[in-house]
C-alpha cells in the first residue's frame, strides 16, 4: 500500500515545478538559481524559496545583495500570481510560501507579542505562512499595520477577480469602506422595510460598492456605513429606488446597552444585563457608528439603560425591547426571581435591584 507524501513534500514539488518553468534551479558551484527548502528543523512544513547567487564565488551561495533581492522579488511575484500565499520578512531575501487556506474568513495578518530579547516587542504575523511580515513597537501599531495588510490583500484579490472596466473603481470603493474584513449588508425598501442583515466578506462589499460607483450611484459615508440608492433591477426607467447599506461587523459590539458616549452605565445596569444573559434572554447587539449618534443594531433583543443616564444616583433601570427580539417577555420573571421589583409592562419596564427596595 502506497502512503501519501507529506503536504510539505507535495508543496515543495509543486513550487519547484512552477518556478522551473521560468527560473534556473540552483546547482552548487555551477549554476545560480532557486532552491525550495524548509527554513528550520522544528517546523519542516514551513517552506521557503531561496535564490543562491554568485555560485562559484561563495560557499554560502550569497551573491551581491542587489542581485539576490531582484531575483527574490521575481520569485515572490511568480508565486503570488500562481495563487500561493507569499511572505518576505523585512530585511530578508527568503520567500516563504504556503497554500492559501480553504477558509479565508479569518484575518490573515495578526499582531503577536514577540518574546525574543533585544528585538521589536511586537510582530505582524502572516498566519498563512507562519512568519512575520513587519515589526512594531506597540500592540496598537502592530494591529494597525495588520489591518492595513489585510485590507490591501483583499484589494489585490479583487483586482484579479473583476473585469478590466470595473478595476478602476475598486480603490475608491476601498477608501469609502475603510477598515474591516467582515461586513453586514442590508436593503431598505420604502424607507421602512428593512431586510435581514447578511454577513459577507470584505471582497463582496468591495465589488458591490465598486459596481455602484461604476453605475454612477452616489455612495455616501455615514459613520462606518457606506450606502447608496439604486434602481430596482429591470426597472431602470422607473423613478423607484431602494437603498443598500454596508456596515462592518463590530469586533466589540455593545451588548445589552446603547453605546451613547454621554450615557453612563453603573453597577445596577451591569447586574441586570448579566442576570438576563445568564438566564438565556437575548440582548441587543449595537455595532458600528452609522452617523450622528446612531449605531447599527446587529441583533435585536433587550436593552438596559439608567433611568437618568446623566445621573446614576436616580434609582432604577429601564429595560426595553429593540426590534423583533425573542424571549423578552421573560424579563420580569427572571429579575423578580433574583429579588428585583418590576414596574411597567408591554416590553417596557423599570426595574429596581434588591438594595433599592
Amino acid at each position: 500500500m502506497t502512503s501519501t507524501p507529506p503536504r510539505s513534500v507535495l508543496l515543495a514539488a509543486r513550487v519547484t515545478t512552477l518556478l522551473a518553468e521560468t527560473f534556473p534551479e540552483y546547482v552548487p558551484g555551477a549554476q545560480d538559481g532557486f532552491r525550495v527548502l524548509s527554513p528550520d528543523a522544528q517546523e519542516p512544513r514551513r517552506m521557503c524559496v531561496r535564490w543562491y547567487g554568485n555560485a562559484r564565488g561563495s560557499i554560502f551561495g550569497r551573491g551581491p545583495a542587489a542581485g539576490v533581492g531582484q531575483y527574490s522579488a521575481a520569485l515572490a511575484k511568480a508565486l503570488e500570481d500562481a495563487g500561493y500565499a507569499v511572505t518576505q520578512p523585512p530585511g530578508g531575501w527568503d520567500v516563504h510560501v504556503a497554500d492559501r487556506p480553504h477558509d479565508e474568513e479569518a484575518p490573515r495578518y495578526a499582531a503577536v507579542a514577540n518574546d525574543i530579547p533585544f528585538t521589536a516587542p511586537w510582530l505582524v504575523m502572516d498566519t498563512w505562512t507562519r512568519v512575520h511580515r513587519a515589526t512594531a513597537d506597540s500592540e496598537a501599531r502592530a494591529g494597525f499595520v495588520a489591518g492595513l495588510l489585510n485590507r490591501f490583500m483583499v484589494l489585490v484579490d479583487a483586482r484579479k477577480a473583476v473585469s478590466a472596466d470595473l478595476a478602476p473603481f475598486l480603490e475608491p470603493a476601498d477608501k469609502l469602506l475603510g477598515d474591516g474584513l467582515c461586513w453586514l449588508r442590508r436593503e431598505v425598501h420604502d424607507s421602512r422595510e428593512y431586510s435581514e442583515l447578511v454577513q459577507h466578506g470584505r471582497l463582496d462589499a468591495l465589488v458591490d460598492v465598486a459596481n455602484a460607483l461604476r453605475r454612477g450611484d452616489e455612495v455616501v459615508q455615514e459613520g462606518r456605513r457606506a450606502a447608496y440608492a439604486t434602481a430596482y433591477p429591470a426597472r431602470a426607467h422607473w423613478p423607484l429606488t431602494y437603498r443598500v447599506e454596508w456596515v462592518p461587523k463590530a469586533t466589540a459590539p455593545a451588548v445589552g446597552y446603547f453605546p451613547h458616549p454621554e450615557w453612563q452605565r453603573g453597577p445596577a445596569e451591569d447586574a441586570a444585563i448579566a442576570l438576563l444573559v445568564e438566564a438565556g434572554v437575548r440582548p441587543v447587539f449595537y455595532g458600528e457608528s452609522v452617523g450622528g449618534s446612531g449605531f447599527l443594531c446587529e441583533q435585536d433583543g433587550f436593552m438596559v439603560s439608567a433611568v437618568d443616564p446623566a445621573d446614576l444616583s436616580v434609582p432604577g433601570v429601564n429595560i426595553g425591547t429593540i426590534g423583533r427580539s425573542a424571549q423578552v417577555d421573560r424579563v420580569p420573571e427572571v429579575l423578580r426571581a433574583a429579588g428585583w421589583r418590576i414596574e411597567g409592562d408591554e416590553h417596557d419596564w423599570t426595574a429596581f435591584p434588591p438594595a433599592a427596595g
